[in-house]
């Protein structure tokens, strides 16, 4: 099945293999490339994205602010949406 989905839906190659593998062996992802998480989603896998790790990271007082470091990653050309940038700034501490 796994075969089936990556091969419709296409995803890269590493992430085909990630999923793979927490398919098999029951790992969270950490996907943020959107064919790979409907790869994931439709295969019912457990599914965290770079800003759910910052937040995660955030509740755990491993950072001061996961708005911070989302804004330092997309000032450095990662994608991450205004909204969910405007999103994150209202959790802000």
């Amino acid at each position: 099945m796994v075969r089936l989905l990556v091969l419709d839906l296409n995803p890269g190659r590493g992430e085909a293999e990630s999923i793979a593998l927490a398919s098999e062996i029951g790992l969270r992802l950490v996907l943020d490339d959107l064919k790979a998480r409907k790869v994931a989603e439709n295969l019912d896998l457990k599914i965290t994205g770079t800003i759910g790790v910052l937040l995660k990271a955030e509740s755990l007082a491993l950072i001061d602010s996961a708005y911070d470091k989302a804004k330092e990653l997309k000032d450095k050309g990662f994608y991450i949406s205004d909204q969910l940038l405007d999103d994150l700034s209202r959790y802000r501490k």
